[in-house]
C-alpha cells in the first residue's frame, strides 16, 4: 500500500519541476530577445545620429565656403564699379570744360559759329546734359491705403509698368523733357522693379512717384485724361493726380555715359 502511494507523488513532483524549468528557460529567452532588441535600437540610433551630424557639418562647411566666395566676388565687383564711376566722372568733367571752350569760341565767330552753337546746345538738351525749364504737367502716382479687419494695407503697389505707361503716353503727346523723382529720363534710362522698389538710372525709389513733363500743358493733360486711357485704367487701383504748371524745372542727367562697343560712322 505504501509503495502504491509514493509513486504518483514522485511523478507529480517531477512534472512540476519540469514545468518550472520550462517556464524559466522561456523567460530567459524572452529577456534575451528584449535585451537584444534594445541593443539593436540603441546601435541604430547612434549610427543615425553620427550620420546626421556629419551631413549637417558638411552642409555648413559648403554653405560657408560658397557665401564667403560670393561675398569676395561681389566686393571686387563693387570696387571696380566705384572706380569706373570715378574715372567716368573725371572724363565727363574734362568734356564739359572742352565744350565750354568751344562755346566761347563759337560766340566770337559770327553767324556760322552761332548756328554751330545752337546745334551743340540742342544736342546737349537731347543728351540730358543741361537743366531745363518750361510749362507742362506734373503727375503724382501713389498707392491707395485700405483698412481690413482692423489692419492697414494698400490696394496694390506701384510697378515699373505703371510708370512706363504714363511716360510713353506723355512722349506720344509731345513731351520735350521728362523726369521721375528727379531722375532725367533718357533713351538709356532703365526703369525696372527691384523687390518693393523701382530702379531708375541705377537709383532705387518707392511710392509716391512724381513725373514731370515739359510741353504743351493742354495736349499733355488731355492725353492722360482720355476716356479708357492710361490714367482712367490705372486710377482704379492707384492714386493718380495731374497738375498743370507754368514753370517746371527738370534737372540734367548726373550719371555716366559709357560706350564700349558703339562707334560713330565715319
Amino acid at each position: 500500500m505504501s509503495v502504491y502511494r509514493t509513486k504518483p507523488y514522485i511523478v507529480r513532483k517531477t512534472h512540476r519541476m519540469r514545468r518550472l524549468g520550462s517556464r524559466q528557460r522561456i523567460s530567459e529567452v524572452e529577456e534575451t530577445k528584449i535585451l537584444g532588441g534594445k541593443i539593436a535600437v540603441m546601435l541604430v540610433s547612434i549610427i543615425l545620429g553620427l550620420m546626421l551630424a556629419t551631413q549637417f557639418k558638411n552642409v555648413q562647411n559648403v554653405g560657408g565656403d560658397v557665401s564667403l566666395q560670393r561675398t569676395q566676388e561681389l566686393t571686387s565687383q563693387v570696387q571696380k564699379l566705384n572706380q569706373d564711376i570715378v574715372d567716368q566722372r573725371k572724363y565727363i568733367g574734362d568734356l564739359e570744360k572742352r565744350i565750354a571752350e568751344y562755346e566761347n569760341a563759337a560766340r566770337d565767330e559770327g553767324k556760322i559759329n552761332d548756328t554751330m552753337y545752337k546745334e551743340l546746345e540742342r544736342s546737349r538738351i537731347l543728351a540730358g546734359l543741361v537743366d531745363l525749364e518750361g510749362k507742362g504737367v506734373v503727375v503724382t502716382v501713389n498707392v491707395i491705403p485700405v483698412e481690413s479687419g482692423g489692419e492697414s494695407g494698400i490696394v496694390r503697389n506701384v510697378y515699373h509698368e505703371d510708370l512706363l505707361l504714363l511716360i510713353n503716353e506723355l512722349n506720344a503727346a509731345g513731351a520735350e523733357a521728362l523726369s521721375v523723382n528727379g531722375e532725367r529720363i533718357l533713351s538709356t534710362t532703365e526703369i525696372r522693379n527691384a523687390g518693393d522698389y523701382i530702379v531708375i538710372n541705377t537709383n532705387r525709389y518707392s511710392a509716391p512717384f512724381e513725373i514731370r513733363a515739359i510741353g504743351n500743358p493742354d495736349t499733355l493733360e488731355a492725353s492722360l485724361k482720355l476716356l479708357g486711357g492710361v490714367t482712367d485704367t490705372l486710377g482704379e487701383e492707384l492714386d493718380i493726380k495731374i497738375r498743370r504748371k507754368d514753370k517746371i524745372r527738370i534737372l540734367k542727367y548726373n550719371g555716366v555715359f559709357q560706350y564700349d562697343y558703339a562707334k560713330p560712322v565715319q
